[in-house]
Protein backbone atom coordinates (compact mmCIF):
# COMPACT_ATOMS: atom_id res chain seq x y z
CA UNK A 1 0.00 0.00 0.00
CA UNK A 2 1.41 3.61 -1.27
CA UNK A 3 2.19 5.60 1.94
CA UNK A 4 3.39 9.03 2.68
CA UNK A 5 6.67 7.51 3.54
CA UNK A 6 6.74 6.24 0.31
CA UNK A 7 5.53 9.12 -1.56
CA UNK A 8 8.60 11.50 0.12
CA UNK A 9 10.88 8.88 -1.00
CA UNK A 10 9.63 8.62 -4.58
CA UNK A 11 10.05 12.18 -4.84
CA UNK A 12 14.14 11.99 -3.86
CA UNK A 13 14.60 8.97 -6.19
CA UNK A 14 12.74 10.15 -8.89
CA UNK A 15 14.84 13.69 -8.56
CA UNK A 16 17.89 11.61 -8.39
CA UNK A 17 18.85 12.70 -5.12
CA UNK A 18 20.40 12.14 -2.35
CA UNK A 19 18.69 13.29 1.50
CA UNK A 20 21.83 15.31 1.52
CA UNK A 21 21.15 17.08 -1.74
CA UNK A 22 16.87 17.40 -0.91
CA UNK A 23 18.12 18.83 2.99
CA UNK A 24 20.50 21.57 1.07
CA UNK A 25 17.92 22.91 -1.19
CA UNK A 26 15.28 23.26 1.25
CA UNK A 27 18.13 24.78 3.75
CA UNK A 28 18.50 27.00 1.07
CA UNK A 29 15.06 28.18 0.76
CA UNK A 30 14.69 28.87 4.23
CA UNK A 31 13.86 25.30 5.78
CA UNK A 32 15.75 24.19 8.54
CA UNK A 33 16.19 20.27 8.24
CA UNK A 34 18.90 17.29 7.89
CA UNK A 35 19.64 14.80 5.64
CA UNK A 36 18.76 12.59 8.38
CA UNK A 37 15.41 13.73 9.69
CA UNK A 38 14.68 13.02 5.88
CA UNK A 39 15.52 9.19 6.32
CA UNK A 40 13.40 9.28 9.09
CA UNK A 41 10.69 10.44 7.10
CA UNK A 42 11.30 7.67 4.94
CA UNK A 43 11.61 4.78 7.22
CA UNK A 44 8.40 6.28 9.12
CA UNK A 45 10.61 6.73 12.26
CA UNK A 46 9.24 10.20 12.50
CA UNK A 47 5.89 12.02 11.22
CA UNK A 48 6.96 14.89 8.60
CA UNK A 49 7.01 18.05 9.15
CA UNK A 50 4.33 20.84 7.61
CA UNK A 51 7.72 23.08 6.83
CA UNK A 52 9.40 19.89 4.50
CA UNK A 53 5.98 18.95 3.19
CA UNK A 54 5.20 22.45 2.03
CA UNK A 55 9.23 22.66 0.81
CA UNK A 56 8.68 19.81 -1.53
CA UNK A 57 5.53 21.20 -2.90
CA UNK A 58 7.52 24.46 -3.54
CA UNK A 59 11.11 23.37 -4.17
CA UNK A 60 10.06 20.47 -7.09
CA UNK A 61 6.50 22.22 -8.29
CA UNK A 62 4.96 18.42 -6.38
CA UNK A 63 1.12 17.96 -6.21
CA UNK A 64 0.06 18.95 -2.58
CA UNK A 65 -2.56 16.38 -2.96
CA UNK A 66 -0.50 13.77 -4.60
CA UNK A 67 1.96 13.71 -1.74
CA UNK A 68 -0.90 13.84 0.83
CA UNK A 69 -3.33 10.98 -0.34
CA UNK A 70 -1.38 9.27 -3.75
CA UNK A 71 -4.50 10.90 -5.59
CA UNK A 72 -3.74 12.57 -9.24
CA UNK A 73 -0.39 13.38 -10.96
CA UNK A 74 3.16 13.91 -8.67
CA UNK A 75 3.80 17.14 -10.09
CA UNK A 76 1.37 20.04 -9.68
CA UNK A 77 -0.30 22.21 -12.29
CA UNK A 78 0.66 25.95 -12.15
CA UNK A 79 -2.06 26.09 -9.89
CA UNK A 80 0.15 24.97 -6.75
CA UNK A 81 -2.27 24.12 -3.56
CA UNK A 82 -1.18 25.33 -0.24
CA UNK A 83 -0.70 22.98 2.94
CA UNK A 84 -1.77 24.64 5.82
CA UNK A 85 0.64 25.76 8.43
CA UNK A 86 -1.37 23.80 10.81
CA UNK A 87 -1.63 20.80 9.28
CA UNK A 88 -0.16 17.39 11.01
CA UNK A 89 0.07 14.29 9.20
CA UNK A 90 -0.37 12.14 12.67
CA UNK A 91 -3.80 14.04 13.01
CA UNK A 92 -4.96 12.65 9.53
CA UNK A 93 -7.14 9.16 8.11
CA UNK A 94 -6.12 8.13 4.78
CA UNK A 95 -9.52 6.29 4.29
CA UNK A 96 -8.73 3.71 0.68
CA UNK A 97 -11.42 4.63 -2.01
CA UNK A 98 -13.03 2.25 -4.36
CA UNK A 99 -14.91 2.31 -7.25
CA UNK A 100 -18.28 1.16 -6.65
CA UNK A 101 -19.23 0.05 -10.45
CA UNK A 102 -15.33 -1.74 -10.69
CA UNK A 103 -15.59 -3.84 -7.56
CA UNK A 104 -17.59 -6.82 -7.58
CA UNK A 105 -18.86 -8.49 -4.17
CA UNK A 106 -17.23 -8.97 -1.23
CA UNK A 107 -14.24 -11.14 -1.63
CA UNK A 108 -13.27 -7.68 -4.66
CA UNK A 109 -13.93 -5.39 -1.90
CA UNK A 110 -11.95 -7.15 0.73
CA UNK A 111 -9.00 -7.12 -1.69
CA UNK A 112 -9.05 -3.90 -3.18
CA UNK A 113 -9.32 -2.50 0.01
CA UNK A 114 -5.63 -3.87 1.05
CA UNK A 115 -4.36 -2.65 -2.11
CA UNK A 116 -6.01 0.33 -2.54
CA UNK A 117 -4.26 3.03 -4.35
CA UNK A 118 -6.47 6.04 -3.94
CA UNK A 119 -7.28 7.38 -0.70
CA UNK A 120 -9.33 10.40 0.86
CA UNK A 121 -7.84 12.44 3.61
CA UNK A 122 -9.77 13.42 6.81
CA UNK A 123 -9.16 15.06 9.76
CA UNK A 124 -9.29 12.48 12.77
CA UNK A 125 -11.41 15.15 14.93
CA UNK A 126 -14.03 15.86 12.15
CA UNK A 127 -13.88 12.06 11.95
CA UNK A 128 -14.99 11.68 14.89
CA UNK A 129 -18.13 13.59 14.83
CA UNK A 130 -19.35 11.42 12.20
CA UNK A 131 -18.94 8.16 13.54
CA UNK A 132 -17.20 6.26 16.64
CA UNK A 133 -16.15 3.25 14.35
CA UNK A 134 -12.54 2.57 14.07
CA UNK A 135 -10.49 4.32 10.91
CA UNK A 136 -9.33 0.42 10.00
CA UNK A 137 -13.09 -0.58 9.13
CA UNK A 138 -13.95 2.59 7.43
CA UNK A 139 -14.17 2.53 3.21
CA UNK A 140 -14.77 4.82 0.45
CA UNK A 141 -16.49 4.48 -2.89
CA UNK A 142 -17.46 6.42 -5.88
CA UNK A 143 -20.80 6.03 -6.30
CA UNK A 144 -21.95 5.93 -10.13
CA UNK A 145 -25.60 5.68 -11.24
CA UNK A 146 -29.00 7.39 -10.61
CA UNK A 147 -30.89 5.09 -8.39
CA UNK A 148 -30.45 6.97 -5.29
CA UNK A 149 -30.84 10.49 -7.01
CA UNK A 150 -32.04 13.54 -4.38
CA UNK A 151 -30.04 11.68 -1.49
CA UNK A 152 -26.68 10.25 -3.52
CA UNK A 153 -26.23 11.39 -6.67
CA UNK A 154 -23.75 10.15 -9.75
CA UNK A 155 -20.11 10.92 -8.79
CA UNK A 156 -20.59 11.52 -4.86
CA UNK A 157 -18.61 9.85 -2.20
CA UNK A 158 -19.77 7.31 0.38
CA UNK A 159 -18.18 6.63 3.63
CA UNK A 160 -19.35 2.80 4.58
CA UNK A 161 -18.75 1.22 8.08
CA UNK A 162 -17.87 -2.31 6.75
CA UNK A 163 -18.60 -3.82 10.75
CA UNK A 164 -22.22 -3.10 10.25
CA UNK A 165 -23.58 -5.98 7.87
CA UNK A 166 -26.07 -7.09 10.30
CA UNK A 167 -29.49 -5.18 9.76
CA UNK A 168 -30.50 -4.34 12.75
CA UNK A 169 -31.67 -0.84 11.95
CA UNK A 170 -33.09 0.53 8.46
CA UNK A 171 -30.74 2.78 6.81
CA UNK A 172 -28.38 3.20 3.45
CA UNK A 173 -26.11 0.87 3.23
CA UNK A 174 -23.72 -0.73 0.46
CA UNK A 175 -24.87 -3.97 -0.55
CA UNK A 176 -23.88 -6.78 -2.80
CA UNK A 177 -26.50 -8.39 -5.83
CA UNK A 178 -25.72 -11.19 -7.55
CA UNK A 179 -22.05 -9.62 -6.90
CA UNK A 180 -22.83 -6.31 -7.82
CA UNK A 181 -22.33 -3.64 -5.49
CA UNK A 182 -25.29 -1.19 -5.10
CA UNK A 183 -25.76 1.31 -2.24
CA UNK A 184 -29.64 1.01 -1.35
CA UNK A 185 -32.01 1.76 1.33
CA UNK A 186 -32.85 -1.37 3.82
CA UNK A 187 -35.99 -1.53 5.59
CA UNK A 188 -36.33 -4.78 7.46
CA UNK A 189 -39.25 -6.73 7.09
CA UNK A 190 -41.14 -10.12 8.85
CA UNK A 191 -39.78 -13.52 7.77
CA UNK A 192 -36.14 -12.36 7.71
CA UNK A 193 -36.77 -10.88 4.63
CA UNK A 194 -35.84 -7.06 3.42
CA UNK A 195 -37.18 -4.42 1.37
CA UNK A 196 -34.46 -2.92 -1.27
CA UNK A 197 -35.27 0.56 -1.71
CA UNK A 198 -34.30 3.18 -4.41
CA UNK A 199 -34.41 6.92 -3.58
CA UNK A 200 -35.60 7.60 -6.95
CA UNK A 201 -38.83 6.52 -7.58
CA UNK A 202 -38.61 5.09 -10.92
CA UNK A 203 -36.11 1.79 -9.75
CA UNK A 204 -39.12 0.20 -8.03
CA UNK A 205 -38.71 -1.53 -4.45
CA UNK A 206 -38.02 -5.28 -4.28
CA UNK A 207 -37.88 -8.32 -1.52
CA UNK A 208 -34.82 -10.24 -0.83
CA UNK A 209 -34.17 -12.79 1.87
CA UNK A 210 -31.57 -12.04 3.96
CA UNK A 211 -30.07 -15.71 3.74
CA UNK A 212 -30.44 -15.58 0.22
CA UNK A 213 -26.52 -16.20 -1.15
CA UNK A 214 -26.97 -14.16 -3.94
CA UNK A 215 -27.42 -10.83 -1.52
CA UNK A 216 -25.00 -9.81 1.33
CA UNK A 217 -24.49 -6.55 3.14
CA UNK A 218 -21.13 -5.08 3.04
CA UNK A 219 -21.58 -2.16 5.23
CA UNK A 220 -23.72 0.83 6.33
CA UNK A 221 -23.16 4.94 4.66
CA UNK A 222 -21.84 6.57 7.47
CA UNK A 223 -21.39 9.76 5.33
CA UNK A 224 -21.76 10.47 1.95
CA UNK A 225 -20.98 13.90 0.19
CA UNK A 226 -20.22 15.73 -3.81
CA UNK A 227 -20.70 18.49 -5.46
CA UNK A 228 -24.07 20.99 -5.24
CA UNK A 229 -24.29 21.89 -8.50
CA UNK A 230 -23.60 21.35 -11.71
CA UNK A 231 -21.35 24.53 -12.67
Amino acid sequence: MDTLQDRIKRVRTELGASAEEIAQNLIDKGIKISARSIYSYELNERQPSTAFLQGLVDTYDISAEWLLSGRGEMYSNPDKTTIPASFKVDEMVFIPLLDMAASAGYGSVIEEKAVAKDFVAFAKKWLRTITIANENHLLMFSVRGDSMLGQINDGDLIMVNDTMTELSNDGTYVVCIDNQLYVKILQRMPGNKVQVISKNTKYAPFTVDLDSEYFQIIGKVVWSGGKVDVC
